[in-house]
């Protein structure tokens, strides 16, 4: 089989434009997780709630995600390939809430940030104390 060409790539890493506007911060909060696959090596990674939360992907949280698709390349040794399919999954977190109710879904991701150490102000979510 040959190997695709660079435009057979840029289709394949194509996101509709509703996906490739979702802030990552979104995600978290609607409760997907982010599955990247390496065009290049086929190598899988998925971003769940804990990943997106954690140190390293802090300051990535306020980027749409065609911003995150052009940020990231393959973590194998020797493959560095760039711009992985990215497609999002329903994440399987049981948080005891309808995830329809707007209100109750902002309430939780505003204090699943402030226990993660994150100020809401720092991803872009406008927020007082008093919502907490």
């Amino acid at each position: 089989m040959p190997e695709p060409s660079a435009s057979d790539r840029r289709k394949a890493a194509a996101l509709k434009d509703e996906v490739a506007s979702t802030l990552l911060i979104d995600c978290v909060e609607l409760g997907h997780d982010v599955w990247f696959k390496c065009q290049y090596c086929g190598m899988e990674r998925t971003w769940g709630r804990r990943e997106m939360l954690g140190s390293k992907l802090r300051v990535r949280l306020a980027w749409p995600l065609d911003r995150i698709q052009r940020a990231v390349v393959c973590p194998i040794r020797g493959c560095g390939g760039p711009m992985p399919i990215i497609r999002l999954m329903q994440g399987g977190y049981q948080d005891g809430f309808d995830r329809a109710d707007a209100t109750r879904r902002r309430a939780w991701l505003i204090e699943a940030l402030l226990d993660a150490g994150i100020m809401p102000a720092d991803v872009g979510l406008a927020w007082t104390p008093a919502e907490r």
